[in-house]
Parts: C-alpha cells; sequence; structure tokens
C-alpha cells in the first residue's frame, strides 16, 4: 500500500470504531461521502483542512490519522514483532501484558 491507501484505511478504521458511517461522519466534515468513500480507499488526496476536519470530527488528533504503521505489515510480522517484544520484557512487564491480551 502507498501512502494514502494506508492513510484511507486509517480513516475508515477509525471511523468504524467509533460506529460511524460514512454519510454520517461526511456529513459532520461537511464533505460528499463519496469523497470520504475515496479517501478511505486511496483514491482521493484529502487537504490538510479536510483532515483536520475527519480528525476533530472523529475526537482523533491529526497525529493519530497517520497512526498507520501496523496496518502496511503482514499478520506474520506482527507475531514476530510481538515475540520479540516478549522476550525482552521482564516478568511484571509480561505478567501485565498478559493482564491486558486476556481483557480483550
Amino acid at each position: 500500500m502507498d501512502e494514502v491507501q494506508l492513510l484511507g484505511a486509517r480513516i475508515k478504521q477509525l471511523r468504524k470504531k467509533r460506529g460511524l458511517t460514512q454519510e454520517g461522519l461526511a456529513e459532520v466534515c461537511g464533505i460528499h461521502y463519496k469523497f470520504l468513500g475515496g479517501i478511505e480507499r486511496g483514491n482521493a488526496n484529502p487537504t490538510l483542512l479536510v483532515l483536520r476536519k475527519i480528525a476533530k470530527a472523529m475526537k482523533v488528533s491529526l497525529s493519530d490519522l497517520f497512526d498507520y504503521e501496523f496496518l502496511s505489515q503482514s499478520p506474520s510480522q506482527i507475531r514476530r514483532r510481538l515475540a520479540e517484544g516478549l522476550k525482552r520484557c521482564d516478568d511484571a512487564e509480561a505478567m501485565l501484558l498478559f493482564r491486558v491480551y486476556r481483557s480483550l
């Protein structure tokens, strides 16, 4: 995925997490829902002003929209990174991570 596609995927992920439809989010942002769909598919390149409106409507920071590093990684890469991180944890950190995992 290129940067525009990753950005769109992240926006879609955040929108769905908040239970918003494309139409609902687009209305709050003052943009057309088809434009938002294009952004989410990576076909449209939004301006900074539009990105600020999207972030504000979803009550996230602008930088949260660009927090998509994990979206560009395969599940096996993510598992490998998790395993490597666990190896570096002390016992207390491992227990804390296990409690967080169980709560999901």
